[in-house]
């Protein structure tokens, strides 16, 4: 082979390799069709051959925890020695700090959809001699010493949660605990009576919110029990006023009435406890 063909050669050696390259690529690819993307998704079909919608969000349980101190006062009347005439009970907030030993007052709040569940706890124990009316001439001192509990505990379903006003209907019961001592002192004697009880009262409740503009919202909750089974009857009743600190807590403020007219036995608790309350509210 002479020098002036060799440089021939290596441009045709050249051609023939892209080609056969060519060729290769050509065969391995697929068709245009396939390599195009896919971006329709298609919802699985349901026997009929219809599209099944999406599945909605999971809905999880919601929890709350409700501190409150509630500067209430008493009026009514009580009687643990039985042939002693009842004495009257007219103690204002002052009165009742001045006898304040212990108290604890907490709430809780489940909720899963529309179904609501509240718990409340109050525990008091007031020792005082002052705003005591006592009504038999024989005796002129007074000193009573009470410790109160009640649990609450009520759930039901959310009736409105569409529109502005959520509301609430509920039932359930609570559960009272009473010890209280009665001293009686006169110039010739002096008597003294305790009264240990606990009672069971059915409840039937409802609470209501509503919007007031802003950050602003009103609530209401209120219960009625007894029905005789166990108080006579019993009921509360607490309107607030309440203000959106952040996305988990919320303060409010407004006034509490909670009434308890039990009579058996040798022991009567007519008494409603009635002041200003500031609530707490935080959601976990």
């Amino acid at each position: 082979m002479t020098r002036t063909a060799r440089p021939r050669i290596a441009p045709a050696l050249l051609l023939l390799l892209l080609g056969l390259t060519s060729v290769a690529q050509a065969q391995e690819a697929p068709p245009a069709d396939a390599a195009a993307p896919t971006t329709d998704v298609t919802p699985p079909a349901d026997a009929e051959g219809k599209a099944e919608a999406p599945a909605p969000p999971e809905k999880k349980w919601e929890f709350a925890t409700i501190g409150y101190v509630w500067f209430a006062g008493a009026k009514g009347q009580t009687d643990v020695i039985g042939p002693v005439e009842p004495v009257d009970l007219d103690l204002d907030f002052g009165d009742v700090l001045k006898g304040f030993k212990f108290a604890f007052m907490g709430a809780a709040e489940a909720r899963h959809d529309r179904l609501v569940f509240l718990g409340d706890l109050m525990f008091i124990h007031l020792g005082t001699d002052a705003g005591i009316g006592i009504r038999d001439p024989d005796f002129l001192e007074a000193e009573l010493d009470s410790r109160t509990a009640e649990v609450t505990l009520v759930g039901g379903y959310r009736v409105a949660d569409k529109g502005p006003v959520i509301v609430d209907l509920l039932a359930g019961g609570r559960m009272n605990w009473f010890k209280t001592t009665l001293q009686l002192t006169g110039p010739n004697r002096s008597i003294e009576g305790a009264v240990k009880q606990d009672w069971f009262d059915p409840l039937l409740a409802a609470r209501m919110k509503a919007p007031l503009g802003g950050k602003w919202s009103a609530s209401f909750y209120g219960d009625i029990g007894g029905f005789g089974i166990g108080s006579d009857i019993t009921w509360q009743a607490i309107p607030t006023v309440n203000y959106q600190l952040n996305h988990k807590m919320t303060l409010g403020a407004g006034w509490r009435v909670f009434k308890v007219h039990y009579d058996k036995g040798d022991f009567l608790y007519d008494v409603a406890q009635s002041g200003p309350v500031i609530v707490l509210r935080t959601v976990f």
